[in-house]
């Protein structure tokens, strides 16, 4: 706290401002009063040079409020504190002078005591510049470091959201292209998917403004999502769905789930012919919620083992920008099992108002 926050208009701020003054003159004319001054004259005295001293500070925190030297004009540090300590050395000298210019010892120990009074009156000065320089340099380092979080924070909330704007429109022309080539060849069910298609993208614009959903609200996703998927696939698309009902409730980023499916849908039915079975199984394994995802794989069919590609890659950047990690996402492969393994942290709710 500063000098200017000694009185602050707040509750009881002012009283306690002028008792701590009057304490300090107090002990300042008991001080002056051992080295022979009567009490009356060493108060006066007292109090003129706590009144110059304050004011003093008052007017030294302002200048450095306002402007802070840098390294090209650090010497102002050291020439501000001595020019304002001189200025209040002379002021009290001159005014104690001439309100007691008929007391001749007192005005012999005014001269005597002028060096340690200067010495004093340089010490509070300088000291206090110092800690104003220092405590504003703190202030802008955390300012700096405040502006730069905030950016980090801007940067990363607009590349999310630019992975789930590319995340629906990537969905959308595969759903686009699969409508096209049912037109012809079996319009009902064209007509079908148009509707359910119709009807997930609503839900997607619905939670555009929540980031975050229940594992109940994405599972749900998913199978709006896969039913798209059957319309296309028929009887050959199966999924499984195991969720533990203690999972429920808890938050996960909206849509991160969905383009593993469709990942999962595509590489579990390229090269095959009959029954594709997917897996979802969703567990609370202590602290993380797991998610895995299982698909058949043909290493025959030309599809790499990594399972690498768009849905894949953005949510790993995703998992990255949330929370900071590369390790919260896994693919494997086991006798033609291809698996998706991906962990989440638990968290506090990040949308307390949703």
């Amino acid at each position: 706290m500063g000098i200017t926050g000694l009185f602050k208009r707040e509750g009881g701020s002012w009283l306690k401002s002028i008792l701590v003054l009057v304490l300090w003159i107090l002990a300042s004319a008991k001080l002056i009063q051992s080295y022979g001054p009567n009490f009356n004259l060493a108060l006066l005295d007292s109090a003129v040079q706590t009144i110059l001293i304050v004011g003093g500070l008052f007017l030294l925190e302002n200048v450095f409020r306002f402007y802070l030297p840098q390294r090209s004009n650090a010497w102002l540090v050291i020439v501000l504190p001595l020019v304002m300590s001189a200025l209040a050395l002379y002021l009290g000298h001159f005014g104690l002078k001439q309100l007691f210019s008929d007391q001749t010892e007192y005005l012999l120990f005014l001269e005597k005591s002028f060096a340690v009074r200067g010495a004093i009156v340089l010490i509070l000065f300088s000291a206090c510049a110092l800690l104003l320089v220092i405590a504003g340099r703190l202030e802008d380092q955390i300012k700096t470091r405040q502006r730069e979080e905030m950016i980090m924070k801007m940067s990363k909330e607009a590349e999310l959201h630019q992975l789930r704007q590319q995340l629906q429109p990537h969905f959308l022309f595969n759903s686009l292209n699969s409508i096209s080539a049912l037109i012809a060849s079996n319009p009902e069910k064209a007509r079908e998917m148009i509707f359910q298609l119709s009807g997930f993208l609503r839900g997607t614009i619905r939670k555009d403004e929540k980031k975050w959903v229940t594992v109940q609200e994405e599972v749900s996703y998913l199978q709006l999502f896969l039913d798209i998927e059957r319309v296309r696939f028929g009887h050959r698309l199966k999924a499984d769905f195991q969720v533990e009902e203690t999972t429920q409730s808890i938050k996960i980023p909206q849509m991160l789930l969905q383009p593993l499916m469709e990942n999962a849908v595509k590489h579990g039915l390229y090269g095959t012919m009959g029954d594709v079975d997917i897996q979802l199984n969703i567990r609370d394994v202590g602290v993380y919620l797991e998610m895995t995802i299982t698909n058949p794989f043909d290493p025959k069919a030309g599809v790499s083992a990594d399972g690498l590609g768009f849905g894949l890659d953005a949510v790993k950047r995703r998992l990255y920008l949330l929370f900071g990690r590369h390790d919260l996402l896994n693919c494997g492969v086991n006798q033609n099992q291809f698996s998706v393994v991906l962990k989440i942290p638990y968290v506090h709710d990040p949308n307390p108002h949703n």
